[in-house]
């Protein structure tokens, strides 16, 4: 493995590095910087120093959102939902952006350009209670890899789906949520930051009919 680059006090366009600020999801080394507008955010190391990002994202998703203005669906959750992917995917100071633009996922140029094209692509199968989701978790927001889901479906959809095996059925960590009544995060937290077993982190505070209704099969 090669040594680590330090980049601190360095300059990448707009960005001066201030120091190493631990890891992305992706096991990737990321730096604090502050931007020439006064910003600070967080960067992956090799997208520094490819020149890939070289500002915080100052102005980027303003003039994308500004070109998409004039189809008077500002208001609609689909316009929010277009905006959030264009945040995610290429401003650098999104709290998500380590998750997306930080592991090379990107918009199409056309949706990217053009919240029309996106509405066309994707509007004529849209639902409220949907969301947008990659059928390829490490692809693009494109046609050919989108789709709308319920949030149960993404969930079992991401790259970190984790399985638990109870009374000889095994399950996504979100289907037994569901099933057993469950609050996102507590089942995890029970084996992860506890230590309890799968029973125990599964039963305790489970709806009791769901729980009767397992032991029975």
């Amino acid at each position: 493995m090669p040594p680590k680059v330090d980049l601190a006090g360095k300059t990448f366009g707009r960005l001066t590095v201030i120091e190493e600020a631990g890891r992305s999801n992706a096991d990737k080394v990321l730096w604090r910087c502050l931007c020439e507008c006064g910003t600070e955010t967080t960067v992956v190391g090799g997208d520094l120093r490819s020149g890939r990002t070289t500002t915080c994202g100052c102005g980027i998703v303003r003039a994308v959102v500004a070109r998409s203005r004039t189809h008077g669906q500002s208001r609609t959750r689909l316009y929010r939902i277009w905006c959030a992917m264009a945040t995610r995917t290429t401003n650098p100071n999104s709290e998500r952006y380590a998750d997306y633009g930080g592991r090379g996922i990107t918009m199409c140029p056309e949706w990217r350009a053009s919240f029309e094209t996106f509405a066309r692509d994707m509007g004529p199968t849209y639902a409220d209670g949907l969301t947008i989701d990659r059928i390829n978790v490490d692809g693009n927001y494109e046609p050919s890899n989108c789709r709308w889901a319920t949030y149960a479906e993404q969930a079992r959809n991401t790259r970190r789906t984790r399985y638990l095996t109870f009374l000889g059925q095994t399950k996504a960590v979100s289907e037994w949520n569901e099933l057993l009544g469950l609050k996102p995060g507590v089942v995890l937290s029970r084996i992860d930051d506890s230590g309890w077993s799968i029973e125990r982190a599964l039963t305790a505070g489970a709806d009791p009919d769901a729980l009767a209704s397992l032991r029975k099969d």
